[in-house]
């Protein structure tokens, strides 16, 4: 006999159509952070290729470019670029060739987990880094351009503040999906 609370969660499930009433089964969840491994694996490469460019340009910029407030915003941007790239391979999920000794699902879980951790907090260890040596380095552009004034520097932070609340509003909810299939997974593991 099903009780109230049973009833009550399978009619939930089906009014949000919910496809699958079952839990995952293993091979499911195996799949799964298979996918998220490669997914992390591509998002990296293209992080640290950002990087890359990010410092190359800079470093140009810091040579050629006449000015004090544009070479030392220059640099403290490729000081932001390896902090941010460091700061990703030490706080990303990295894949555990061990997984399929231990329990899979506890695994998956813990990388979704470390995921969403560092996705939520996306302002603190990958924007915030950059505000200061792009902020000189606008300054200093606004300088050269010959219009010292704030309105000057808000012309030139317009583009990049719209850039950077972007990159946090789409990690924001790349981690509340996270969190969605933590919750899911937590559920079908208290089955």
């Amino acid at each position: 006999m099903i009780d109230n609370g049973e009833t009550n969660r399978l009619r939930a499930i089906w009014q949000s159509n919910e496809a699958e009433l079952d839990a995952l089964s293993l091979d499911a969840v195996r799949e799964r952070a298979a996918r998220l491994g490669s997914a992390v694996e591509r998002r990296n490469r293209r992080e640290y290729g950002a990087a890359a460019i990010v410092v190359v340009m800079f470093a140009l910029y810091a040579a050629v470019l006449p000015g004090l407030l544009l070479k030392l915003g220059s640099l403290l941007t490729i000081a932001a670029a390896l902090f941010v790239a460091w700061q990703l391979s030490r706080r990303t999920s990295r894949s555990n060739p061990d997984a399929e000794m231990c329990d899979i699902r506890a695994f998956y879980r813990a990388r979704l987990a470390r995921e969403e951790y560092m996705l939520a907090r996306v302002g603190r260890w990958y924007l915030a880094p950059f505000v200061p040596g792009l902020g000189i380095f606008m300054a200093g552009q606004a300088k050269q351009a010959g219009t010292d004034g704030v309105a000057a520097w808000l012309f030139f932070a317009a583009l990049p503040a719209l850039v950077f609340l972007a990159i946090w509003l789409v990690n924001l909810r790349v981690a509340a999906k996270l969190r969605q299939q933590i919750a899911r997974l937590d559920s079908y593991s208290n089955d």
